[in-house]
């Protein structure tokens, strides 16, 4: 969703493994293959006296630390031609326990199981300048994890293959403002049912698909309350406005945002908002409150005829209309009239 180029500070500034060991390498001239004329360089590790440890130069690694039955076992060093150094456990020559392995694109500390990145661990991206802890499974963040990038942005949650998957929360900054996600990840987007928290007077829950507001959903905003339908970011489909405040509601369908077409007004009776279909009146005397016309947004015809009327009524696009609202948006509403936001 974002991009997370800048300066971040890294993992190894404060790295008490990488601090340790400044002193015990350092670079020599660099070396040509002459059977692929590639040129490599290497760190020249200072010899250590203890007995059980080793020392060898390969033309494509330096190692020290426990060997055998020809193979790293136990704790040693290990530095490759592409600069590329790991420090902790091996275990039949691969990374096997903690350790720390720093390339040119991260940092990880962390657990490793036949040399890949399992259990629990901290990396951090060069690239995406981000920092992840969490757990790992099989070089993925796989499993529970908090990731902070250097914009400010903050993910907790769950992780399958490398992407954000299942329930997590995302906080992200826009504007000097903070907005927070909560719900359901698919494919590291969101994807599924959500709550986005814009700011204190605006909140949506409901339905995402591909990092969208797609679907059903609530958007609260200033008091009032539309409910119904989304796609793409926008009112699309069949909806209602609340207006809390002025104790009315306008149903119609929404293209691209704006209310056009068959419409219905009706007038809310409840003080406390909290309200059932006996509290719905209308001023047509009946139960379907009164239809209008709309155009772009605004009512350009509320004073139909009874044959007008009855044409409508007589219209399936009418007869969905108000079956959704009875049976889907007025049922959300009786759920939701209440939460403050």
């Amino acid at each position: 969703m974002h991009n997370h180029r800048k300066e971040i500070k890294g993992i190894s500034e404060n790295n008490d493994i990488n601090q340790d060991n400044k002193n015990e390498y350092q670079p020599f001239n660099t070396l040509n293959n002459n059977n692929n004329n590639i040129q490599k360089k290497f760190f020249l590790i200072k010899n250590e006296t203890n007995s059980h440890r080793t020392s060898y130069t390969t033309n494509d690694s330096i190692y020290v630390g426990k060997y055998v039955n020809k193979k790293r076992n136990g704790h040693g060093k290990l530095i490759l031609a592409d600069q590329s150094y790991y420090e902790g456990n091996f275990k039949n020559g691969e990374f096997d326990g903690m350790g720390y392995y720093k390339t040119k694109n991260y940092i990880y500390k962390g657990q490793f199981i036949s040399g890949k990145k399992n259990g629990k661990g901290k990396l951090e991206d060069l690239n995406m300048k981000s920092i992840y802890e969490g757990e790992f499974k099989n070089d993925f963040k796989d499993g529970y994890g908090i990731e902070k990038f250097i914009d400010g942005t903050i993910y907790k949650g769950n992780y399958l293959f490398g992407k954000r998957e299942g329930n997590g929360i995302l906080i992200m900054k826009k504007e000097k403002k903070e907005l927070i996600y909560e719900g359901e990840f698919k494919n590291d987007k969101i994807w599924g049912k959500g709550k986005l928290k814009l700011d204190k007077d605006k909140e949506y829950i409901g339905d995402w698909e591909n990092n969208e507001i797609s679907g059903f959903g609530i958007l609260s905003e200033n008091g009032n309350k539309y409910i119904g339908y989304f796609l793409h970011d926008k009112k699309e489909g069949i909806g209602a406005n609340f207006y809390i405040n002025k104790k009315f509601v306008i149903l119609g369908n929404w293209i691209n945002d704006i209310i056009e077409g068959i419409g219905v007004i009706y007038i809310l009776k409840d003080n406390n908002n909290d309200i059932n279909t006996d509290d719905i009146i209308d001023t047509n005397d009946n139960d379907e409150g009164k239809i209008i016309i709309m155009k772009e947004g605004n009512i350009i015809n509320s004073d139909l005829n009874i044959n007008e009327i009855n044409e409508i009524k007589s219209k399936k696009e009418y007869k969905d209309m108000i079956k959704i609202y009875k049976e889907k948006i007025i049922i959300e509403y009786y759920k939701n009239v209440n939460i403050n936001i």
